[in-house]
């Protein structure tokens, strides 16, 4: 991945760039202290990743997002903050920033940070390519309809044995506001979501996140009892990296003292996926 840094501070510039070496998370194409001047440098760059500062001189982040994203929105965009006022916060997301990262700046932060960014970037990379695939492959009238993509997800929720999980429902909504939006999974469609639901956010994710990882348990107990279970073998990957099910397989049989892992951006995605291969 290539990154891009733009902060006031030319100490917080540092920083990230030696943290983005130091954990081998990609290269650091640009850099700049005057969000005036970052803009062209970016548009000329064409950095995968630009992390820049809410408050600056002469020019905000959020403004600096806005103007870069109306010639380019295939650039992702973390935004580096101290401030927490919950309507700055809002209009970040809402002009295309996809994470924060708190300063003062955390290691741990940043790389988590970085690597769901770097998720999501390779992620939309390939429902590209399924979409490209499907549009010069297919006619009209054989490319999938809403209608059909949702039961092929509720067909493949089912197979993983979470029709009776709560977060169930929350994953059915984020999908269904995914596939009418034509979108991605991010904090704008959790956002939107929650205002159709009278709910969180927070608590979307949260009963999704238990969903999901109820649903990683049944993949790995059908793994431990057969491999050939078409759960695991043909479903599951989906969905779940095989890592996170290995290690919730060895969870189980007390093997490990943790289990696996759950990303709710990888498994929102890897359903839409499902969806459009079907």
């Amino acid at each position: 991945m290539k990154y891009y840094l733009v902060d006031d501070d030319i100490g917080t510039i540092k920083s990230l760039e030696s943290i983005i070496k130091s954990k081998e998370l990609g290269s650091v194409c640009g850099y700049s202290t005057d969000p005036v001047a970052a803009i062209s440098e970016i548009l000329d760059d064409k950095p995968d990743i630009v992390l820049v500062d809410l408050l600056m001189n002469d020019m905000d982040g959020i403004e600096l997002v806005t103007k870069v994203r109306s010639h380019r929105q295939e650039i992702a965009f973390v935004m580096i903050s101290k401030v927490l006022d919950k309507e700055m916060i809002g209009s970040a997301y809402k002009a295309g920033v996809e994470f924060f990262i708190n300063k003062p700046i955390n290691i741990i932060e940043v790389e988590k940070v970085l690597n769901n960014v770097s998720d999501n970037i390779k992620m939309r990379g390939i429902m590209n390519n399924i979409q490209d695939m499907f549009d010069v492959k297919k006619p009209v009238q054989e490319q999938h309809s809403d209608e059909k993509m949702l039961k092929d997800a509720d067909f493949l929720l089912s197979m993983l044995g979470l029709m009776g999980e709560k977060g169930t429902k929350d994953i059915q909504n984020v999908l269904t506001y995914m596939i009418k939006n034509s979108c991605e999974y991010s904090k704008l469609v959790l956002g939107a979501v929650s205002s159709e639901t009278n709910d969180t956010p927070k608590n979307i994710e949260q009963r999704m996140r238990r969903a999901i990882k109820k649903g990683l348990t049944n993949v790995a107990n059908a793994g431990i009892d057969d491999y050939g279970n078409e759960m695991f073998s043909e479903y599951a990957g989906y969905v779940y990296d095989f890592k996170n099910i290995k290690e919730e397989m060895n969870y189980i049989q007390g093997k490990s003292s943790y289990g696996g892992r759950v990303n709710v951006s990888k498994f929102v995605e890897g359903l839409k996926i499902y969806c459009l291969s079907n």
